[in-house]
């Protein structure tokens, strides 16, 4: 049983461990449910229908807000109903942030293609001048302009 003891009318108690996990982590599950529910509350409020894939994309997301949000609570040294406030804040603000970092690694991914492409152009032309060069030099030899062997 692990720790876990009986209590008099029979049912087996909680273990020592889950009681210190719901009391560490218990304001932070309240806060992403809360958090999470009032974050579709205000998407239904403007009008934007919700999809189960949205869903899904969420509850894929959860966890990592969940770990933001432990450390906000942690870094604020707030406990209780804070902490779960805290939580709930950083939920509802998480589509923003997941925003904010997915278009600033878009611009940067788009800076250092046209980087390249910029490169890859200036080869590219760099290859058709020396081919070029290279076939007015066999004209010119040709026709007598040049000397053989560059002379």
């Amino acid at each position: 049983m692990h720790g876990a003891t009986i209590t008099q009318q029979g049912t087996q108690a909680m273990t020592p461990w889950a009681e210190a996990a719901i009391a560490k982590y218990g304001w932070i599950a309240v806060g992403l449910t809360f958090g999470l529910a009032a974050k579709y509350a205000l998407l239904i409020k403007k009008g934007i229908r919700i999809k189960p894939v949205l869903f899904l994309a969420d509850l894929l997301l959860l966890p990592m807000v969940a770990l933001i949000a432990y450390w906000i609570v942690n870094q604020a040294g707030v406990h209780g109903e804070a902490a779960a406030l805290l939580t709930a804040a950083a939920t509802v603000g998480a589509d923003r942030v997941v925003k904010l970092y997915t278009d600033r690694f878009l611009r940067q991914v788009d800076a250092v293609l046209m980087e390249s492409v910029v490169q890859r152009k200036a080869a590219l032309r760099e290859e058709v001048q020396t081919e070029l060069s290279a076939e007015r030099t066999l004209q010119d030899i040709a026709v007598g302009r040049r000397p053989i062997g560059g002379e």
